[in-house]
């Protein structure tokens, strides 16, 4: 069973060996076939030099499945690549503690909307529960599933780093906000509720609110 990688037949495959060509033997992608089928599974390769193999590429042929790299050398996993049947990039996971557990996926392709996608989970169990949306580095909105049921029940919106709106759902199970909390500039609150789930929101007299929170602090 020869181990000489054969040209890839893609560009997505291509990218794949991190501009490998032209690199020493320790860096070179080194390709596993499937003993039966004879078809390109995994590429492993040692990006950095150090002798040991910290990227590997898991392929059905030439398609990429998803991939896996140690950036910071330190024998984890940091990095998670997923790709579609197009061979397209879609997800990038990694690990906000750098300690192996995949608990950050961000989306390479903007939203309709033009904004970056950041998906947490907050337990750190890889069951996203808050999804943070940008423009440029700047958080812009939120949306959280506060008690773990798979619903989306608060939702937040950012002017610059200042929180404007937390807007809730007390029921847990209508899939939108029934009370908010909204700021001025100041940091000073107004609270308002939907007690019918109509849409339209009352002044809450005399109910005090925590101060707004910093973008990006979780409880």
């Amino acid at each position: 069973m020869t181990t000489r990688l054969k040209a890839p037949a893609s560009a997505a495959l291509a990218a794949l060996f991190w501009a490998c060509a032209g690199e020493s033997d320790l860096r070179r992608a080194v390709p596993n076939y499937d003993d039966f089928s004879g078809r390109l599974v995994q590429l492993n390769a040692d990006q950095n030099g150090d002798g040991r193999v910290d990227q590997w590429t898991y392929l059905d042929g030439n398609r990429p499945l998803r991939g896996e790299a140690d950036t910071d050398g330190d024998g984890r996993v940091d990095r998670w690549e997923y790709f579609d049947e197009r061979s397209v990039l879609t997800l990038v996971g990694s690990s906000s503690l750098g300690d192996g557990v995949e608990d950050t996926w961000t989306r390479p392709a903007p939203t309709a909307g033009g904004e970056m996608q950041v998906t947490r989970s907050r337990q750190r169990d890889r069951r996203p529960d808050r999804h943070e949306y940008f423009r440029g580095e700047v958080l812009v909105r939120a949306e959280e599933d506060t008690n773990g049921d798979g619903r989306i029940d608060k939702w937040e919106r950012y002017e610059g780093t200042d929180l404007r709106e937390a807007a809730f759902d007390t029921t847990f199970t209508r899939g939108r906000a029934d009370r908010r909390v909204l700021y001025d500039a100041r940091g000073q609150s107004v609270v308002e509720t939907d007690p019918d789930g109509d849409g339209q929101f009352v002044r809450v007299q005399g109910e005090q609110v925590f101060p707004a929170r910093t973008p990006g602090a979780f409880e």
